[in-house]
């Protein structure tokens, strides 16, 4: 125990006194009261009045003197005593101490503090104008009285240039850090038909790295490889692995245009609207455009009928507990004709009690046709059937529209599809099937071969002896200085020969990813096939990135906010993209929809999350057959006719 401080010789220790929080002490010498602090007690003792000069040359030294007027004073109170001490004290000696309690900044803290201030208004994209808030300037004079707001101007101009520098800094240290990059690319038209084209560069996660507008420029496949041409001038295109664009007839003109350029990269089209346009194909089928028209007059009906909802929403409750709001599809959502559907699936019982309750009631007219669509039975099975249908190609679009790397899964998907038992029902089944192997026609490409290959969880499971002499062409046309090195090394890994006979490194297979166990295991011993993988299995397989970007372009760039010039759009929308690209995403709210999914497993009623059903009335559009929403995970129809010089493209048919 550490003995005891020698101030406890001068002082009686009281304890807790009523009427003070803390334990006190009292002066031997003087009777005065002080509470019971080593430090308020060496304080007392310095100036106490009636301490003797050998006591307080005992305990401060024997070269103390004490100060007359402060022991003098030393019975006043804390306040009384600092005044008195003052009097005596230099005019120049009291303002400096005054200063010591005035909030002050310095020229650097005040930048710093701008800078933050900038930085969270464009991460968060909120208006320029936030600094001018009477709450603001309230909120930030009590927290720091001596910071100085910057002006809107300052924030448009100066800081927005600051910011905009370092956050562009930033992206290319990441490009440039990137082993391998690959171009995504889309167009968008504004709410004052302003047309934009924008770039993001995956490292393999996606950045945005430049947009502009289109002008009187047309965008036809000449123009269009002209602008992607000029991007390309700006990286390094040594590490240019894919281009990744949508499906439109112009992009496939600039591809072949690029190529002539560029032999070395591999041109794509965007998985996930490919399989979009796969369920606008199913759709025209006969009995699954009839299943999905009668299923919108039955959402339309009820969000145009006041009773009838009411009633709805009774038989909800008393069901289900909560409310299931009824769906209707978005022309421009990936795989919103599922949650139309499903949405019918989930509240079927509840729709049919309501219209058996409407026709008995009198007073409120129901519509026979809707009546007749409500308690036909073949209506419930079609739409059963449909919605399996439309999962197993929304988990596709779920997996494939992802920032996450996946073009090994591509041909796996693919089988799996053929092999579905969910096609197996009536003569439609067969008809599905020609329809998904027509369109796998002009989704395939071999790198998806060759990623499928290169994957160890795969290993190539799918692979036939034409598929292999697809690779080796692949392998001749993109990697002709090592081609022979390549194929020998695909070859061993094919049948798990030499170097690639590591039992340990095949039963870590599927645990980690793909690309660190090519490095971790062969990067050394197959070095040139390690780079192949590295490269190949680091393509996204959609442009949903670029198109996301666009909701970021709406956000920012809204109907309140509809005179910001171009350049400071772009420099705002480029911050706020750039810092939710590197923050952990969520998911579109149809993929709620499927998180509880696996590709052998079909929906379920009831597995709807309910935050994700109960939306306002007021979102969804009465007067058409889809919602009317800005800020979308796709392009809209309209949108992608701007790439299309051509009658015969895929681009124009979404569901």
């Amino acid at each position: 125990m550490p003995p005891a401080n020698p101030i406890w010789a001068h002082f009686n220790k009281l304890g807790h006194v009523a009427g003070f929080q803390q334990a006190r002490a009292q002066c031997k010498y003087c009777n005065y009261e002080v509470n019971a602090a080593v430090k308020k007690c060496i304080a007392h003792f310095k100036t106490c009045p009636k301490a003797s000069i050998t006591a307080l040359q005992g305990f401060f030294g024997p070269d103390f003197q004490p100060n007359t007027i402060q022991r003098n004073n030393s019975h006043l109170s804390t306040e009384q005593n600092n005044i008195t001490t003052a009097v005596t004290r230099p005019i120049l000696q009291s303002q400096t101490s005054i200063n010591n309690f005035v909030d002050r900044i310095s020229s650097a803290e005040q930048d710093e503090c701008e800078l933050l201030f900038a930085q969270a208004i464009y991460q968060c994209g909120l208006f320029l104008s936030l600094s001018e808030l009477e709450p603001i300037k309230i909120l930030f004079q009590k927290l720091r009285p001596c910071f100085k707001l910057p002006s809107r101007k300052t924030l448009s101009t100066t800081l927005l240039d600051k910011v905009y520098d370092s956050t562009k800094n930033e992206v290319n240290n990441l490009i440039n850090s990137a082993n391998y990059i690959c171009l995504i690319s889309d167009g968008w038209s504004n709410m004052m038909q302003e047309h934009w084209t924008n770039y993001l560069i995956t490292t393999p996660r996606p950045v945005f790295f430049s947009a502009h507008q289109t002008g009187e420029i047309k965008q036809t496949g000449e123009n269009i490889a002209a602008d992607l041409d000029e991007v390309i001038s700006k990286i390094d295109h040594s590490k240019l692995s894919a281009i990744i664009t949508d499906n439109a007839s112009s992009m496939k003109k600039a591809w072949k245009l690029l190529a002539i350029k560029y032999p070395k990269v591999v041109f794509l089209g965007c998985v996930a609207h490919s399989l979009n346009l796969l369920i606008g194909d199913i759709m025209k089928l006969p009995w699954a455009d009839r299943t999905m028209k009668n299923g919108k007059k039955i959402v339309k009906y009820f969000k145009s009928h006041q009773v009838p909802a009411a009633i709805l929403k009774r038989y909800q409750l008393s069901n289900y507990d909560r409310r299931i709001s009824l769906k209707l599809p978005v022309k421009t959502r990936w795989g919103s004709s599922a949650i139309c559907l499903n949405s019918l699936q989930v509240n079927q019982l509840a729709i049919e009690l309501t219209i058996t309750e409407l026709s008995r009631n009198q007073t409120v007219r129901i519509e026979d046709d809707i009546k007749s669509i409500v308690l036909d039975d073949e209506f419930w099975e079609d739409v059963d059937n449909l919605l399996k249908v439309l999962n197993e190609l929304v988990i596709g679009i779920s997996m494939f529209e992802s920032d996450t790397p996946s073009l090994s899964k591509v041909l796996d998907w693919y089988h799996n599809q053929l092999e579905s038992p969910v096609y197996v029902f009536d003569v439609a089944g067969n008809n599905i099937k020609n329809i998904i192997e027509k369109r796998w026609e002009r989704i395939y490409h071999p790198v998806m071969e060759v990623a499928h290959l290169l994957d160890p969880s795969f290993h190539g499971r799918h692979l036939t002896s034409d598929s292999m002499n697809k690779i080796s062409l692949f392998i001749q046309k993109y990697y002709s200085d090592n081609a022979v090195i390549i194929w020998t090394q695909i070859l061993n890994y094919k049948e798990k020969n030499r170097v690639f006979a590591n039992k340990l490194a095949w039963e870590t297979a599927g645990k980690i990813d793909p690309v660190t166990w090519w490095c971790g295991n062969f990067s050394d011993s197959a070095p040139e096939l390690t780079q192949v993988a590295k490269k190949v299995l680091s393509i996204p397989t959609s442009s949903a990135a670029s198109e996301r970007n666009w909701s970021a372009f709406a956000y920012i760039h809204d109907k309140k906010r509809n005179r910001l010039n171009a350049d400071r759009v772009l420099k705002l929308v480029y911050i706020y993209s750039n810092y939710k690209l590197q923050t952990p995403r969520e998911t579109p709210e149809w993929k709620v929809f499927t998180n509880e999914l696996d590709k052998n497993t079909s929906l379920n009623r009831g597995n709807i999350d309910n935050e994700t059903q109960v939306l306002e009335e007021s979102e969804e559009s009465e007067d058409s057959d889809y919602e009317d929403e800005h800020l979308l995970n796709s392009s809209s129809e309209s949108e992608e006719d701007n790439f299309n010089d051509s009658e015969n493209d895929d681009s124009d048919v979404s569901c």
